[in-house]
C-alpha cells in the first residue's frame, strides 16, 4: 500500500524583515527550506502547548484537592491528629 504524502494547506504570513532574514538563514544553516523550519518550529510550540495544558490542568487539580483536604482537617481533633498530638 503506497503512503500519501500528507495534504498541504498555503497560508500567507507576515514577518518582520529582521525575522525574514533570521528565518532564511536558519533554513540555509540546515539545509531545509524556509517551510521545513517554520514546520518544525510549530510542532515544537505545538508540544509545549501541550506540556503547559497540563501542567495547568494538573495545577487545578492539586488546588481542588487542596481545597477539600483543608474542609477535611479543618477541625481541632483532626488538626490535633495531624500534628501527632493525640490525647
Amino acid at each position: 500500500m503506497m503512503t500519501q504524502p500528507p495534504t498541504t494547506v498555503e497560508i500567507r504570513i507576515q514577518l518582520s524583515q529582521q525575522r525574514a532574514l533570521l528565518l532564511r538563514r536558519l533554513a540555509e544553516q540546515r539545509g531545509l527550506t524556509e517551510d521545513q523550519v517554520v514546520a518544525q518550529a510549530l510542532d515544537i510550540l505545538f508540544s509545549l502547548t501541550g506540556l503547559l495544558d497540563e501542567d495547568a490542568e494538573r495545577e487545578g487539580w492539586s488546588l481542588l484537592s487542596e481545597a477539600s483536604l483543608q474542609r477535611a482537617w479543618g477541625n481541632e481533633a483532626d488538626a490535633a491528629y495531624s500534628l501527632g498530638i493525640v490525647p
